[in-house]
């Protein structure tokens, strides 16, 4: 399909469009869900043999009787294709209504529902339909929930001081005037800080000059300090003296100081620069991150970055870029022009279809080995490590769409991921697999020179390859079993090309199984529920929280309707992602094993920018805020108070 096989709308002068409303009416102890359909002909001429598709989370369930009124063509995970019955025809200006019997999971909130759709004329020509915002018979009519309308009184400020996260000690007096700083620096590795906060601050806060040159400045000395990497010392006088070791520790005490500012700027009636005094801080936790899906949507490298300096902002310091899934894959490899040629694209009549609110023309992209590299230096000098993510066996269709090879060519059934993606993962009893597991970790770490490669290892199906020749042949060889020895035995080549390139191993939770990971160089994010972290690390693995149930934040922050968001792990208000105790469940004696935690932003709903925003702001912040700070020092008041301050805007519309 080209980009003119596309009719266009929407501007003056193209064709008038369909439009489609969506109405959920959730399952009762006796009924199925029932979800409705109205597709009404804007288009000025009779439709008559096409086929209607959309696309959203919800994925029809294909156990549910057949739809009333319509014919069920095709459902790939979350797209779904239908047709009129017999030789049904929609005149100008009338409508087809037809009811779907339920979906694999009842829909909860309004961007659970198709949220794109196309019509596919007989002659193959394409006819984009507008999609309205749907409805649910259990909360009525309603407005989407885009802003942010948690912010508590100014009088909750502790100090006057507008910090998030909030620093281990603080002893400060009285107030001056709040001006820009003129820093003096002495070294490279001084000027480097000063630089990576300037290039931080500018892209958080453009409005706001935090450095500059004139006689009405606040004086900052930067001195070397004996203090742990991270930590910083800040003294308040007529000259702030700002202590640290090295780099890291003088940029976060910049960013303490260009808080402070901030708020002093916005609201000086509730908020100061100290006169005299001191800050004493250090982080509670090694590991602070966010992860980021960029396969289930893209988000330009540009985009990206802005997130990384929100990151930087709320001293975060590891991001973990999710570059592959069944969606798409991301990154360039040399060796396999194919994986982002054919896997980082999808739309109508393409390998992969329409996913996820995506429309019919061809969308997506990929990031070059430039890009990447580009990225890494950036994250490096603004104080993160990037932590790439190959998901792999499971959540792999893009790739195997990409290099049919991948397959194994006698497997003869078929098997779903939880998600609705068949046949999806990758094969440890086909040699090309092996070959092609080595290259793309060989250039991943090319890439990315950091310390920690993830390579997934999650959600499986338990009846993967069941049916594939290969795959027996394989068992036989390494003594039987099931899936997790398969599993494992993938996972086993893959470790031990890492660890052998002096890396360390992360995986999902379910890296465990078969012993695919074993403990020594590696770590486990947690993220199915805590009590799973607490027995990761009393078997010996250091383990990294993220339990959907308080850090996904693809979760909606209440169960209205008009959130948006998921919640197939629960809700997760801001004060309880920030109250929730990462460390509750842990035996002292395995307290150690936890490294530290970090937000995971799954972008299956957010092909809306306003809703990533609503999503992940201000509760990144609130995760940023328990990774660094002490627990005795966390108020939630305090927080919601100085989240005025904090920045919400990165990745425009």
């Amino acid at each position: 399909m080209t980009h003119q096989d596309v009719l266009s709308g929407g501007q003056p002068g193209a064709a008038a469009r369909c439009t489609l409303v969506t109405r959920w009416t959730p399952p009762t102890a006796t009924e199925r869900g029932r979800y409705l359909f109205t597709l009404t002909n804007g288009t000025g001429e009779r439709l008559k043999g096409f086929r209607l598709a959309f696309c959203g989370p919800a994925r029809i369930d294909l156990k549910a009787p057949a739809p009333d009124n319509a014919l069920l063509l095709r459902r790939f995970s979350n797209f779904t294709e239908v047709a009129m019955l017999g030789d049904g025809v929609v005149e100008p200006g009338e409508s087809w209504t037809f009811l779907i019997h339920g979906t694999q999971a009842p829909l909860r909130h309004f961007t659970d529902a198709a949220r794109t759709s196309y019509v596919t004329l007989s002659n193959g020509k394409i006819l984009p339909v507008d999609v309205g915002y749907s409805v649910s018979d259990a909360f009525g009519a309603g407005e989407p929930k885009f802003g942010y309308d948690e912010i508590g009184p100014l009088g909750d400020i502790v100090d006057g001081l507008a910090l998030a996260p909030w620093p281990a000690n603080v002893k400060v007096s009285g107030s001056r005037a709040a001006m820009p700083m003129s820093v003096a620096t002495d070294g490279v590795e001084q000027a480097a800080a000063v630089n990576a906060f300037r290039d931080i601050a500018a892209t958080v806060f453009p409005q706001h000059i935090f450095i500059g040159n004139g006689l009405q400045a606040i004086a900052v000395r930067l001195q070397k300090a004996d203090l742990a990497a991270e930590a910083y010392r800040i003294v308040f006088g007529e000259t702030v003296i700002l202590s640290a070791a090295g780099e890291a520790g003088w940029l976060y005490g910049l960013i303490t100081l260009g808080q402070i500012l901030r708020g002093a700027w916005e609201a000086p009636d509730a908020c100061r620069f100290p006169e005299t005094g001191q800050i004493d801080d250090a982080p509670r936790f090694a590991w602070r991150g966010s992860h980021l899906d960029v396969a289930r949507q893209f988000y330009p490298i540009g985009e990206i970055r802005d997130l990384l300096a929100i990151m930087a902002w709320n001293k975060l310091n590891r991001f973990h870029l999710h570059l592959t899934e069944d969606e798409a894959w991301r990154f360039e490899v040399a060796a396999y022009p194919e994986l982002t040629a054919v896997g980082a694209y999808r739309g109508a009549d393409m390998p992969i279809p329409p996913l996820l609110g995506s429309g019919p023309e061809a969308s997506g992209g990929h990031y070059s080995k430039a890009d990447l590299k580009a990225l890494v230096a950036t994250a490096g000098a603004w104080g993160m490590d990037v932590v790439p993510e190959v998901d792999v066996p499971g959540h792999s269709y893009a790739a195997i769409a990409a290099l049919p090879k991948l397959r194994d060519p006698g497997e003869n059934g078929e098997y779903l991921s939880i998600q609705g993606f068949p046949n999806n993962c990758l094969n440890s009893g086909v040699p090309f697999v092996r070959e092609f597991a080595e290259a793309v970790f060989a250039e991943l770490m090319d890439i990315f020179p950091g310390k920690w490669i993830h390579v997934g290892a999650d959600e499986v199906p338990d009846d993967a390859w069941e049916t594939s020749p290969a795959a027996k042949a394989r068992l036989a060889e390494i003594g039987g079993g099931g899936w997790h020895e398969l599993q494992a035995d993938f996972l086993k080549r893959v470790y031990g090309q890492i660890r052998d390139a002096g890396r360390v191993v992360g995986a999902w939770e379910e890296g465990a199984h078969g012993g695919g990971i074993a403990p020594e160089g590696s770590y486990l994010v947690a993220w199915r529920n805590a009590a799973i972290g607490a027995e990761l690390a009393a078997q010996g693995y250091d383990v990294v929280m993220s339990p959907g149930q308080a850090y996904y934040l693809d979760m909606a922050r209440s169960t209205d309707w008009w959130e948006p968001g998921a919640s197939w792990a629960g809700v997760s208000s801001l004060q309880h992602t920030y109250e929730f105790d990462p460390l509750d469940g842990f035996a002292k004696e395995h307290q150690g094993r936890m490294i530290g935690i970090q937000a995971c932003i799954w972008s299956e709903p957010m092909s809306d920018r306003r809703v990533f925003r609503r999503l992940v702001f201000p509760r990144l912040s609130a995760i940023a805020e328990t990774a660094w700070s002490q627990e005795k020092n966390r108020d939630f008041k305090r927080f919601v108070a100085v989240a005025r301050f904090l920045p919400y805007r990165p990745l425009e519309d």
